[in-house]
């Protein structure tokens, strides 16, 4: 840490890189120190564009800098737990892009390596940071929605062969690992556990049926959670036009439709039309702890805070209710932004 900062090295410069260094001009008390490539000449105008004061062609080059305090992975999934040996030799906190590592044994053995040297681990798994997903937590852990019996995740997206072209790794089982489920879909699950809880039993298929590809471009899956909740993922690169991915969930009491990327959100709510999230302004009057109110709202601002809400509902167009905000949802300023998963 220097002068009270922590300092940011990059491994990877590719898109991943640009979102991690774009965001890190956002982050109070980071900043992007280093940034590590194995092409020369993508480095340099990389480091030009986002001023990266130091460069290195080697990823162990970048971990022994000392002023590199957290080591963000962003190379092919199959190559994370090289890079992240390196970053536990020398010391460094690790940020990882999902998915961890291309099978659960090299997972694992980052997970060890990290516990055993007291290293920070972290997993890119942004969603969890959006409005959408604080308040379909809320509304499932407040009990609003009732006891949740069905949740679905369903994620069908399009991908061409010019994609799987782009990089040489793309669509391989060594340095991709999976296909749609595991580099696409990822997120959606991800948020499906999230919010729902953990996972008891999982059941699936996989198929290769529209790329020439080593891992999947189609999978299907029922799971069971803890809870007792059921669920149903879907998830496929294949198909024209692609639609949007969303999560549903289902309770004695309502039904939630979400889009966690677009902000959006609908449904039935006590029996009632539950209208659809809109943009908000950001003051307004707390309501009773763990109780969310008839109209939700989410904010697709940069930043949120607390207190109160005006949104236009379907059922009235132009006009404007005011409704009450959960005192129990974040009420400091908040980055909530969610970029386009891989």
């Amino acid at each position: 840490m220097t002068n009270g900062a922590i300092g940011f090295g990059l491994v990877g410069t590719g898109m991943a890189g640009g979102f991690h260094a774009k965001e890190l001009r956002h982050v109070r008390g980071g900043r992007l120190v280093a940034a590590c490539s194995r092409e020369p000449s993508r480095l340099q105008a990389f480091a030009r564009e986002w001023e990266v004061p130091r460069t290195y062609t080697h990823f162990s080059e970048l971990c022994r800098d000392p002023a590199v305090d957290v080591v963000c992975v962003l190379t092919p999934t199959g190559t994370h737990l090289e890079v992240a040996r390196a970053a536990v030799a020398a010391g460094k906190h690790l940020l990882v892009e999902k998915p961890l590592d291309v099978n659960l044994a090299r997972a694992d053995e980052m997970i060890r390596l990290c516990r055993t040297h007291r290293i920070k681990l972290g997993v890119i798994f942004q969603m969890r940071f959006g409005t959408v997903a604080a308040r379909l937590k809320e509304a499932v852990q407040s009990g609003a929605l009732g006891r949740v019996f069905l949740a679905d995740a369903v994620d069908k997206s399009s991908r061409t062969p010019a994609y799987y072209n782009s990089a040489e790794w793309r669509g391989t089982k060594a340095l991709e690992g999976g296909g749609c489920l595991m580099t696409q879909s990822i997120h959606i699950v991800d948020l499906l556990q999230y919010v729902v809880g953990p996972v008891r039993s999982v059941i699936g298929r996989v198929a290769t049926t529209q790329h020439a590809i080593e891992v999947e471009d189609t999978a299907t899956a029922l799971v069971s959670f803890e809870s007792g909740a059921m669920g149903v993922i879907e998830s496929t690169s294949s198909i024209k036009p692609a639609l949007k991915s969303r999560l549903e969930l289902h309770g004695d009491h309502g039904t939630i439709v979400a889009n966690a990327q677009t902000r959006s959100c609908s449904g039935t709510w006590a029996g009632r039309p539950y209208p659809r999230w809109r943009r908000t302004s950001p003051s307004a009057t707390p309501t009773t702890p763990g109780r969310i109110p008839r109209c939700v709202t989410a904010s697709s601002s940069r930043t949120w805070s607390t207190p109160s809400a005006r949104i236009a509902t379907p059922s009235s167009p132009g006009r404007t209710h005011g409704c009450p905000w959960p005192s129990t949802w974040p009420s400091t300023s908040h980055r909530a932004r969610a970029r386009k998963s891989s």
